[in-house]
């Protein structure tokens, strides 16, 4: 019996250092998500596009709502919406992640997520658009960075 007891708690002190390690690294996937997101959503207030681009690998491809994108989409996306805030545009955005769960295999990460991303202008909210992703992560260094993203708007309604 006392064996047993011995054996367990060698065990469970073993596995101790590889579950906080885990659980530091699922931190750490959460926090790139969620950067990601912020990153785009304060743009007109920071307007760094490297906040935004640090987050995806270099090789980043990913497809919203059935269009493929690369990082030169984001790349696009964020300077043309620099230079219509030049030109005095209004418009911000606001974004949200929620339900994220993450799954580690090794160097590499998965995490699902629900988002909602709400357009304003001139203080009034002019679109939303929500729905679901999929993110996929590499470990690089010490940082976890998204390789590859999948987002689909939520349907209406069931078999629209």
């Amino acid at each position: 019996m006392k064996t047993r007891l011995i054996f367990g708690l060698l065990m469970l002190c073993l596995s101790w250092p590889a579950v906080s390690r885990s659980a530091e690294e699922g931190e750490a996937i959460e926090r790139t998500v969620k950067d990601a997101a912020m990153a785009a959503a304060t743009f007109s207030e920071t307007r760094d596009k490297q906040s935004v681009l640090k987050l995806y690998t270099k090789d980043y491809v990913g497809i919203q709502d059935g269009e493929t994108e690369g990082r030169d989409s984001i790349e696009k996306w964020l300077s043309d919406y620099d230079s219509e805030l030049e030109k005095g545009s209004t418009l911000r955005f606001i974004g949200a992640v929620s339900n994220l769960q993450v799954r580690i295999t090794g160097p590499s990460a998965w995490a699902t997520y629900d988002y909602v991303f709400q357009a304003i202008r001139k203080g009034e909210f002019e679109a939303q658009d929500s729905g679901q992703c999929t993110a996929l992560l590499r470990k690089d260094g010490p940082l976890w960075l998204i390789f590859h993203e999948h987002c689909s708007k939520t349907r209406s309604g069931f078999g629209k």
